[in-house]
């Protein structure tokens, strides 16, 4: 009977794979949008949805093409997320949740996506950027839980210790880049998805909001550190790959404190920025399933 129960309850394997896809897409698209910030790549495509007036692509700069391949990969989050919803329509009596939660990561996707579209036509202010930064990451966590629901419905959520560290790891990060938009200066890399080992940047400020800043992603940095060490001992490639990240992070810290930012040091220091709280969201995640 419970056998029964569990195969009437199964998402198929199609259906998992493209919430899996759906939910890396998005990670992608946040990584691309660091990239794009830390090589000031946003305003080198001046038109919207093509490149410039009257031409859809770039020209041969590697810029533009960064900001360009950067919308093109957001534009198929749309599709990948209506797929995905109709899937968890299909499969609702699995687990609800699989309506749901894709519904949020494409409403986070698509608010972030008409943040961007004001960004290149009009300009937003840091208020207007930081929630777009906030929906991008909150379109990502909605589709990895429903990633995880797919694989296994109507599982509970087991609030163990373990578990609550991951949650208290991921949310100082996601306030600490949320406010990071509101004090880094127009030029600054404390404006991308990134943490410069306590550098202030050109134009950062006040400096109470910045100190602030820092010291809550500095928290959150060391939650999830210890969130890592903590797992060490059933540790799968994952965590593997996010202590490789964590150490990426501050060595590229240490030598934009020492030598300053450069358009690949910064890319370097925020695109793992990106995956270290995807990492963190998914092990707590996992965490959460026992």
């Amino acid at each position: 009977m419970t056998n029964t129960v569990a195969t009437r309850n199964a998402v198929p394997k199609g259906g998992v794979v493209l919430f899996a896809v759906t939910a890396v897409v998005i990670t992608v698209t946040l990584a691309l949008g660091s990239t794009v910030c830390a090589t000031d790549a946003s305003a080198s495509c001046p038109n919207w949805p093509g490149c410039y007036v009257g031409r859809l692509t770039p020209l041969d700069a590697t810029q533009p093409w960064v900001e360009f391949i950067h919308r093109v990969i957001s534009a198929s989050i749309g599709l990948l997320a209506v797929a995905s919803i109709i899937v968890g329509m299909v499969y609702r009596h699995a687990d609800k949740l699989l309506v749901a939660l894709p519904i949020v990561a494409l409403l986070g996707a698509l608010t972030s996506g008409v943040f961007g579209m004001m960004t290149i036509k009009w300009g937003i202010n840091s208020v207007e950027a930081s929630f777009d930064l906030l929906a991008a990451i909150i379109s990502m966590g909605a589709m990895w839980r429903a990633y995880f629901v797919a694989c296994k419905p109507r599982s509970p959520w087991i609030w163990s210790g373990r578990t609550k560290l991951g949650i208290g790891a991921v949310a100082f990060l996601i306030v600490g880049h949320f406010f990071a938009v509101q004090v880094a200066g127009s030029g600054s890399l404390t404006r991308c998805m990134g943490w410069a080992m306590f550098v202030r940047g050109a134009g950062d400020g006040p400096l109470a909001g910045w100190v602030a800043q820092q010291a809550i992603m500095g928290i959150g940095m060391v939650l999830a550190i210890v969130f890592l060490v903590v797992r060490w001992g059933r540790r799968s490639g994952w965590d593997i790959l996010c202590a490789v990240l964590v150490i990426i992070e501050l060595v590229s810290g240490v030598l934009i404190a020492v030598n300053g930012s450069s358009h690949g040091l910064g890319t370097l220091h925020a695109v793992p920025a990106v995956l270290i709280l995807c990492l963190t969201m998914t092990a707590t995640m996992r965490s959460a399933r026992g």
